[in-house]
């Protein structure tokens, strides 16, 4: 069985981007175009691993689930361009919400996904003030912080997954995902339908949700930090955006100088404070 050819720039990218990672052919896909790279790299597969691969149709079968966007389309997020080399292929998106204007006013809310009674209320507060004042909420829909937060919401959001938007990641959360969806605001996810999450996935995720967002507000961020809110807080720092911790009254979750958590969060130069108004005020 021979390969179809590719007749349009969509289609290219959308193969490019479920066998190659953006970094891998930045400097061929300037030179070439998405489509004349995906015909060299039929020409380079002497293994015959993309073989029977069938681009358009590929294409049409996964956008029954999502929508492919791609640089230069009204919808695509410009902040995504600040990855550079690192820039996404293409985005896959599901819900009623704008992209590009979502993300254009998104902050990414996150943190533990076990969080103190007073985390859940801190999350909650902060979901609902970001609101309030203009900005769209964001986040992986972990359980704990993520989840508080885009309930209290009081606008549309935006949910970035670690996984193809035909499933959800936490698998209990397609609730929540369904309430974004559904209620003016978008999913995301670099993954074509199908793909499941991965260890990759999430840090893969953790990048796009600091790359969409112009700031990053963590609670009770977690002692683990290979964890998506604190790879997003280390991307974010690489992208000069801000990183605010909101301290809860909880002095269990209190994180030590000395901790690895310490040390990341004094790494990335993060905003420690107790009022979520420095914060709103901050970011106006």
């Amino acid at each position: 069985m021979t390969t179809a050819p590719v007749r349009g720039e969509r289609a290219a990218r959308a193969a490019l981007s479920h066998f190659r990672r953006p970094e891998s052919v930045a400097a061929e896909l300037a030179r070439l175009g998405p489509v004349e790279l995906w015909a060299k790299l039929l020409r380079d597969d002497p293994a015959g691993r993309l073989r029977g691969y069938e681009p358009e149709r590929e294409l049409v079968a996964a956008e029954r689930t999502a929508d492919f966007v791609i640089p230069g389309d009204a919808a695509w997020p410009t902040a995504l361009d600040a990855l550079a080399e690192a820039r996404p292929l293409g985005v896959w998106t599901r819900g009623r919400g704008d992209l590009a204007a979502l993300s254009a006013r998104a902050v990414a809310v996150t943190g533990r996904r076990a969080p103190s009674r007073s985390g859940v209320r801190a999350a909650q507060d902060t979901g609902r003030s970001l609101t309030e004042a203009g900005h769209t909420v964001a986040s992986a829909l972990s359980y704990g912080i993520d989840t508080a937060a885009q309930y209290a919401a009081a606008a549309p959001t935006l949910a970035v997954m670690p996984c193809g938007l035909d499933i959800c990641h936490p698998y209990n959360q397609a609730a929540l995902l369904d309430r974004v969806t559904t209620n003016g605001g978008i999913a995301v996810s670099v993954y074509r339908p199908g793909t499941p999450t991965s260890r990759l996935t999430l840090s893969t995720t953790a990048r796009l949700l600091a790359a969409l967002s112009r700031a990053l507000v963590l609670i009770e961020p977690s002692d683990d930090v290979a964890t998506v809110p604190l790879e997003a807080a280390r991307e974010a720092r690489h992208l000069r955006r801000p990183v605010h911790v909101l301290t809860t009254t909880d002095p269990s979750t209190n994180i030590r100088h000395t901790s690895r958590t310490g040390r990341l969060l004094k790494s990335v130069r993060a905003h420690r404070t107790i009022k979520l108004s420095d914060i709103v005020t901050a970011l106006a």
